[in-house]
């Protein structure tokens, strides 16, 4: 009895369970074993201090973020109190003895055909059309006395194509300057941010006086003769840019060709 009791004591608890209580046993000591290391990971994970707060890396990305942004401004040319350089054309304007105010005609010539061309400065198409088909314009009917050209406004871009209409003939008004005025800003406008700062610089460039140029852009007379212009064109039936008008024949955003068979037209037809 004795040896018996002895057996008994030393035999594992286990060796009185069915194999399914064995198993489910193991598999609860695996469970417990494995939740006591994830707490234990888990405390010891919250309880340090292994790298910076979120604070202190949001501020140092705000730091960050504001350093580049001051590179990018200052790359870009600062803060946009800087002059635009104004371009000088690379082809002289009109002759100045062509000029009467904003029409073209040749010295002693008296046309029977009249050519106008309908306008705003900020027509990407109207700034190809006066550097490349103004000048044949010019020198295949101006200057030989078959036709006069006239420049006119029709605004569609707004108020700074007005500021920029009335700058031209502010142009006029203090050095019948005009056509020097128009030759430089037309050369310009595609960079141009048609500012009234910028189209004063145009003016300096040119040779006026700054100030009493900036004093005629808001002059009233000035601004209905744009007004005018305006109406005109509306009356031919213009309603885009460019355009142009041969002895009151709308021609919708024309070639050259197109425009100098209308011209030799007219010219026949009023010989």
């Amino acid at each position: 009895m004795v040896t018996s009791m002895t057996s008994n004591e030393n035999q594992p608890p286990s060796s009185g369970m069915t194999r399914k209580q064995r198993r489910a046993a193991e598999r609860a000591n695996r469970k417990n074993g494995k939740g006591s290391t994830k707490g234990s990971t888990k405390g010891s994970s919250s309880s340090g201090s292994s790298g910076p707060s979120i604070a202190i890396i949001s501020v140092g990305a705000i730091a960050i973020g504001l350093v580049l942004v001051v590179a990018l401004v200052l790359l870009s040319g600062g803060l946009g109190n800087e002059a635009t350089a104004i371009e000088e054309p690379d082809s002289p304007a009109p002759a100045e003895e062509m000029r009467d105010g904003l029409t073209l005609v040749a010295a002693g010539a008296s046309p029977t055909v009249e050519v106008e061309i309908f306008e705003d400065t900020q027509c990407p198409h109207c700034q190809t059309f006066t550097e490349r088909i103004e000048p044949l314009i010019i020198a295949e009917h101006v200057t030989p006395g078959n036709a006069s050209l006239t420049y006119r406004d029709y605004i569609i871009f707004g108020e700074d194509s007005l500021d920029a209409a009335v700058a031209m003939r502010a142009a006029d008004e203090l050095d019948e300057a005009f056509w020097d005025y128009h030759h430089t800003l037309y050369h310009n406008a595609a960079d141009g941010p048609f500012t009234r700062e910028w189209l004063a610089d145009i003016a300096e460039s040119v040779g006026l006086d700054r100030e009493a140029f900036s004093e005629l852009l808001d002059d009233e007379a000035l601004r209905d003769a744009v007004a005018e212009d305006q109406v005109r064109g509306s009356s031919l039936g213009v309603s885009s840019t460019p355009s142009v008008v041969v002895n009151g024949e709308l021609l919708v955003a024309p070639t050259w060709e197109e425009i100098d068979a209308a011209i030799e037209a007219a010219v026949t037809t009023a010989g």
